[in-house]
């Protein structure tokens, strides 16, 4: 999420996203409308976590960093 347009999404989301802001998992998507939000692509298959969550996330049992090489089995 290095790109202007993201930089202007995420002003937009209204709130700090905590875990999400660095997850690999979290897609930052922004409406024709100008309306910003983030997205768990996780959530897709992983019934625990939510595919809106509420920001900012402090906790989550689907988080992610980049570069991370494991799987929970």
């Amino acid at each position: 999420m290095a790109d202007q347009s993201s930089d202007s999404a995420r002003r937009k989301l209204g709130a700090a996203p905590g875990l999400c802001g660095t997850c690999v998992h979290a897609k930052l998507n922004e409406t024709h409308r100008g309306t910003a939000y983030l997205r768990c692509t996780r959530a897709a298959w992983d019934a625990r976590l939510s595919r809106y969550p509420r920001l900012p996330v402090t906790a989550c049992p689907g988080f992610e960093a980049p570069g991370f090489e494991g799987r929970d089995a």
